[in-house]
């Protein structure tokens, strides 16, 4: 696979249609799963992803390396390009008080499925999620939260707290409903 991905890389490089229509189903689930995190509604997804495809395709001959840095490369620009998304909303305006913290059973997460936490991430402000997200999930410092949503370090590290705590309510919620169910 590694070699047929190099030559499907280097065609693309060179314009090669059929090549850029291989990444394209290569990377089409990547980013949509990148940018599902980052939006709730599918058809804002899919142009996030199309937003992601060309710039990476305008931008390709400048990706040197194999397959795993060219996909954080790829990961990155659709990371930036929901970024973007929301800096336009300026959505990031949330006031900050902190949520109860609950406990939460760890044998909770074995019994959820991936859909089980993309919904109860979907549950929360997108201002939260966005910052959870980047933080938990994409390993940003608050710093760099900072710098890219153009907030204060201090309301990027509330936010996550809000979120971890929101994220604990939820939780304890759908297992209580579980356990009624059973």
């Amino acid at each position: 696979m590694r070699s047929d991905f190099n030559q499907i890389l280097k065609s693309c490089k060179n314009y090669d249609r059929k090549a850029q229509r291989q990444m394209v189903d290569l990377l089409a689930p990547f980013l949509s799963a990148v940018c599902k995190r980052y939006e709730r509604s599918h058809p804002n997804v899919q142009d996030l992803v199309q937003e992601a495809l060309i710039l990476i395709f305008n931008n390709i001959e400048q990706c040197r390396g194999e397959e795993k840095a060219f996909m954080c490369w790829c990961r990155r620009i659709a990371i930036n390009v929901c970024l973007q998304k929301f800096r336009k909303k300026a959505l990031l305006t949330e006031s900050l008080e902190t949520g109860a913290d609950p406990a939460v059973s760890p044998g909770i997460f074995s019994k959820m499925g991936v859909d089980d936490i993309l919904q109860i991430l979907d549950a929360l402000p997108e201002n939260q999620r966005l910052v959870f997200n980047l933080n938990v999930l994409d390993g940003y410092s608050h710093a760099e939260i900072s710098r890219e949503l153009n907030i204060g370090e201090s309301n990027s590290r509330a936010l996550l707290t809000r979120a971890r705590a929101a994220l604990q309510v939820l939780i304890t919620k759908k297992e209580t409903l579980n356990n009624e169910y059973r």
